[in-house]
């Protein structure tokens, strides 16, 4: 099955009707296209990238179909093959291993509803070992045969319940304890490290976040305390005091301690305890004299932990960027390396 199939007729048109695209790049001294250039198809395609012996889709380039359907990455024959990332209108996206334009290998797809699954991949269905991912938390983690959950693996509700044994299109048939479920798939797959992880996932080869380059001038922040949904007050303050030294040492950021902060609001006869309103927020940053204030809140439901934080501007009020982040494992955990990726996100 080659679901991109279509994306060959243009290279027909190309190699047959010549003179009804639009070309230009190099050409070889014998007068064959090679390098790098553009096609622009009569059915409205356009392909940006490598060109091998007079032929396009040879290495690495960009296909736009009319649609809006999009492909980036690597291309072989015509086809789709190696790494590469294929975006549709509504915003589903694959980003992965191909082969004859078949999901084959290692991939992450994300759905326009909020599924997503990250594992392995044979002929464009899910085969392997890895990790599906419900819109409301719920996870499973194992086994899956022709696109169905079937196999041995565990799922993780969002009431903390955990599922464990052997699956058969995504109902349990038989369990194991989550032990004897781990230590099957540790050693059935070398790429899977154990539950304990905070994603368990195969090893995608997927780009890695690049931050804006840092000002000259680091904005002048300050970090209120969350507010907590089944978290204590003492690990809210302590996560945090983590994301202020996070955003710190991005240089993007010049972070008002804590200390100075609640002196400057004490000597004003305010309480930031329980501020978290874009108001509230505004009003604080206003008195300690920042340009830009970070809250959120931080949730726990079963051994799911929650971080949703926002950065809002002093001068509008509005809101300027937001970062979720869920962690599945121990608070300890997340203060250890969940709130990098949060101050990550908020200034991406």
């Amino acid at each position: 099955m080659k679901r991109f199939l279509p994306l060959l007729l243009p290279l027909l048109l190309f190699i047959s009707c010549a003179d009804k695209v639009s070309y230009w790049g190099k050409k070889n001294s014998d007068g064959k296209y090679h390098g790098l250039g553009v096609i622009t198809f009569i059915n409205g395609d356009k392909w940006e990238g490598e060109f091998r012996d007079g032929k396009p889709f040879n290495g690495k380039g960009t296909y736009q179909f009319p649609d809006s359907s999009k492909y980036k990455g690597e291309f072989k024959n015509g086809l789709l093959n190696g790494q590469g990332t294929y975006t549709w209108p509504n915003g589903s996206k694959y980003i992965g291993e191909w082969i004859d334009s078949d999901y084959n290998g290692k991939g992450t797809f994300t759905w326009s509803d909020g599924r997503k699954y990250i594992g392995e991949w044979k002929d464009s269905k899910k085969n392997g070992q890895g990790t599906f991912t419900w819109p409301d938390g719920r996870k499973y983690v194992g086994e899956h045969t022709d696109d169905s959950i079937t196999g041995k693996g565990v799922t993780f509700e969002i009431n903390g319940e955990i599922k464990s044994g052997i699956w058969t299109n995504g109902n349990l048939q038989d369990k194991w304890t989550f032990e004897a479920v781990e230590s099957f798939l540790k050693n059935t797959y070398p790429q899977f490290k154990g539950f304990d992880y905070e994603t368990p996932t195969t090893s995608v080869s997927l780009p890695k976040p690049v931050l804006p380059s840092s000002p000259e001038k680091p904005v002048l922040i300050a970090v209120v305390d969350f507010s907590g949904n089944n978290v204590s007050v003492g690990d809210c303050r302590a996560l945090a005091d983590r994301l202020r030294s996070e955003l710190f040492n991005t240089k993007y950021f010049k972070v008002i301690e804590r200390e100075m902060m609640d002196e400057i609001i004490k000597e004003q006869g305010f309480q930031q305890s329980g501020c978290t309103t874009n108001e509230c927020m505004v009003t604080v940053g206003k008195l300690i004299g920042v340009e830009k204030i970070v809250g959120g809140s931080i949730s726990q439901v079963g051994n799911v932990y929650s971080v949703s934080a926002r950065i809002v501007s002093i001068e509008t009020g509005e809101i300027e960027n937001t970062a979720v982040y869920d962690h599945t494992g121990n608070i300890g955990e997340l203060l250890t390396g969940g709130m990098k990726k949060v101050a990550y996100e908020l200034i991406k």
